[in-house]
């Protein structure tokens, strides 16, 4: 039960969000020099964008009761503005239906791994990314920037790699956007919800392995993707396999190793990731619902404070709509940059549809309030870090948007010898709260 007041929606210090996020753009390319090569596994598929609103009226009209249930749950979700991912294991005809609704330029890579080396590609920033067995669609959706291990000590692009006879199961970005209708209801929020039609296995890729644990002290950061796709009955040997590799990681050299959640089809299976990973990851990230399903409240500081000391992580990451909150133990500035860096990269990929090149806080992006103030510290002398997002209401596209803020966190502290950029213009010296701000 969460029981601590809750933070008020005040600023210690206000801050130009506008202008603190173009200084922060500003000083991108030296931080893309500066910084280390981010590693990441295990998770890679070809992702398919479909229109909801274009798809809606044929789905409706299907007979299976598979497809039936698929489109009173896609409603059920626009309705609440809700995203997440679905499982649809009882409609055998659901892939060859969507197919053909896949948008114009509407195939992309996907997955949390392979989206965040793409957005690092992006900005050319290194990445290496673990892949096992890829398809002609799959390599060919990934950016030639993002780096293959070859063998132990050389790296390549996936323009060099020999593709696999077929590619793997798709899924599906089922996309809906704010104001505009469906059947029975007009969504009030613009998202996205996963919908798969099959599990999948981690990927696995022995040159990555060795190429991490040669390259380890030269290294900083790690993200494992979360094995949501994992069939049930072998999710175990995947939590295993996933635990092992964050040993590894740790023991190369690497200060942050970073699981960002996801939805979980399955009963439990939330549960047994945590219970087999937070113990050997440094940092989890999460959204606000999915926040919301682990420890239930509307006071995010108090739930991610709950939250992260019952995982033990030393950095808890939430990112919302119109903001980004992390409870960590490290430097609060830093975390302050990091948290912007990955609004902003997530706010240039909400405008263009695709990661940028060259981010920026689009023109019709507006800040909200803060649910606490941007610095601030807790009792037990852990601290708390908080920034606006630059917000967009009818995003060109919402696919990947987390996985570029968790990108962007992760290139920030990649950097060895980081300086805060956005906290000491925005906020004096010493504008960190000394004391818990959920005190009335």
């Amino acid at each position: 039960m969460t029981t601590m007041n809750s933070a008020p929606t005040i600023a210690v210090t206000p801050i130009d969000w506008a202008g603190a996020y173009d200084r922060l753009a500003a000083e991108l390319p030296a931080l893309v020099t500066a910084a280390t090569t981010l590693v990441t596994g295990f998770a890679a598929c070809l992702d398919r964008r479909i229109d909801l609103h274009t798809v809606a009226p044929a789905l409706a009209e299907r007979p299976e009761a598979g497809a039936r249930r698929l489109f009173a749950e896609l409603m059920a979700r626009a309705r609440a503005g809700r995203g997440g991912e679905l499982l649809v294991d009882d409609w055998p005809d659901g892939a060859a239906f969507l197919d053909p609704h896949t948008l114009p330029d509407g195939m992309a890579i996907g997955g949390t791994s392979a989206q965040a080396a793409w957005t690092l590609a992006a900005i050319g920033a290194p990445s290496l990314l673990a892949l096992g067995e890829a398809g002609p669609e799959e390599l060919a959706a990934l950016h030639a920037g993002i780096g293959l291990a070859e063998s132990g000590a050389t790296l390549g692009s996936p323009r060099h790699r020999r593709p696999a006879r077929r590619s793997g199961p798709a899924h599906y970005i089922v996309e809906y956007t704010a104001g505009r209708p469906l059947p029975g209801l007009v969504p009030e929020r613009s998202t996205r919800v996963i919908v798969r039609f099959a599990d999948e296995a981690l990927q696995e890729d022995a040159m990555f392995d060795r190429w991490v644990a040669a390259h380890g002290p030269q290294l900083r950061v790690g993200l494992l993707s979360s094995p949501n796709a994992v069939p049930l009955a072998d999710l175990p040997p995947a939590l295993a396999r996933l635990a092992a590799a964050a040993r590894a990681w740790r023991r190369a050299g690497l200060s942050i190793v970073h699981l960002e959640l996801g939805d979980y089809p399955w009963p439990g299976t939330l549960g047994a990731t945590l219970a087999g990973l937070a113990p050997e990851v440094t940092s989890i990230g999460l959204n606000q619902n999915e926040l919301r399903g682990l420890v239930p409240g509307d006071d995010p500081l108090a739930q991610a404070d709950e939250l992260s000391r019952r995982l033990g992580v030393d950095r808890l990451v939430v990112h919302a709509d119109g903001w980004a909150l992390a409870v960590t133990r490290g430097d609060a500035g830093v975390e302050l940059d990091a948290l912007a860096m990955g609004c902003l990269l997530a706010a240039a990929r909400a405008e263009a549809g695709r990661p940028s090149s060259h981010p920026r806080v689009p023109r019709r992006a507006s800040f909200g309030p803060l649910p606490v103030p941007p610095l601030s510290s807790l009792p037990d002398g852990r601290r708390v870090a908080c920034v606006a997002a630059p917000y967009l209401e009818r995003p060109a596209s919402t696919v990947g948007l987390g996985d570029s803020f968790t990108a962007g966190c992760l290139l920030v502290h990649s950097n060895t010898r980081h300086r805060p950029i956005v906290g000491p213009v925005g906020l004096p010296a010493g504008a960190i709260a000394d004391t818990d701000p959920r005190r009335p």
